[in-house]
């Protein structure tokens, strides 16, 4: 089995917390990063963002690590939470970013429609009123 590095938290930018991160290589990190700051970015176009933390976690399956991350993102909309990877749910959980990206995107996803949803209650609302 190989060794693991220490893990070690890492922040971005002071809303952005990266727990267990410590365990990839410095060019991986840079990588989770940007694909992190990049989603951050559509959120905040999307929804009013406050912080996001993601939990990454390693598990050795023979001779390769599958990935496994959890995700909560915190909007002025509400608190939106996605796990993805380990136990089977995820096809490429073998490739870190893969897994990172998918998190992201479930959130992403449940904020835009609790934001439609939110829309479409609102609009309801009104034509009610004018009638």
């Amino acid at each position: 089995m190989a060794e693991e590095k220490e893990v070690r938290d890492v922040k971005l930018g002071g809303n952005i917390s990266l727990v267990g991160f410590g365990v990839l290589d410095q060019s991986e990190i840079t990588v989770v990063k940007k694909i992190v700051s990049n989603y951050v970015k559509m959120m905040n176009n999307e929804g009013s963002y406050k912080e996001m933390k993601l939990t990454f976690k390693r598990h050795q399956k023979g001779n390769q690590w599958l990935h496994e991350v959890m995700g909560e993102a915190i909007f002025k909309e509400g608190k939106f939470a996605a796990t993805v990877g380990h136990k089977g749910t995820h096809t490429n959980a073998w490739d870190p970013y893969s897994v990172i990206s998918d998190v992201c995107e479930k959130i992403l996803a449940e904020l835009r429609h609790k934001v439609k949803k939110e829309q479409w209650h609102d609009k309801k609302l009104s034509s009610e009123r004018i009638k």
